[in-house]
């Protein structure tokens, strides 16, 4: 496994009411309601508290949700959440390759930042090192680049 962590960068500039919408797969939710947990209580930390948390089936159902609240307007940024582990069949590779390339997709169509959430793992064992703020500091560390170029 890589040893590569995401730092916080300077986020003085960031508006602590942003909106913040999680959307959270409920498959494998042992997994994906403690990452929610944690990057939400990451958020909140830092001060932000306006944060919708929204259930979907599964990772594959995440960028349409996704889509449909960034079209709503009131999201600053979305978090999609999902945890797929390979098993035996190649329902992983459909799964993995489509919700990539959609969160992908609605970050190129859109100016709502949506972080990538989503551990594709091939065993079970790989996913609880896997779970922390991450996601939260990437949706942050994101948003203060974009003040940058916006300013």
């Amino acid at each position: 496994m890589s040893d590569y962590k995401t730092g916080l960068r300077n986020i003085d500039d960031l508006d602590r009411d942003l909106h913040i919408g999680f959307v959270v797969a409920e498959f494998n939710a042992q997994y994906t309601n403690e990452i929610e947990r944690v990057n939400r209580e990451f958020f909140e930390n830092e001060g932000f508290q306006n944060i919708d948390t929204f259930s979907v089936p599964g990772a594959f159902e995440l960028p349409g949700f996704a889509k449909r609240l960034i079209e709503t307007e009131e999201y600053d940024l979305i978090i999609a959440i999902g945890v797929v582990i390979r098993w035996d069949t190649p329902h992983f590779d459909y799964v993995c390759g489509e919700s990539a390339r959609g969160i992908m997709d609605l970050n190129l169509m859109y100016d709502v930042p949506t972080i990538f959430a989503v551990l594709t793992c091939n065993t079970e064992d790989q996913v609880k090192p896997r779970i922390g703020p991450n996601f939260a500091i990437a949706g942050l560390n994101l948003l203060s680049e974009i003040v940058k170029i916006d300013n």
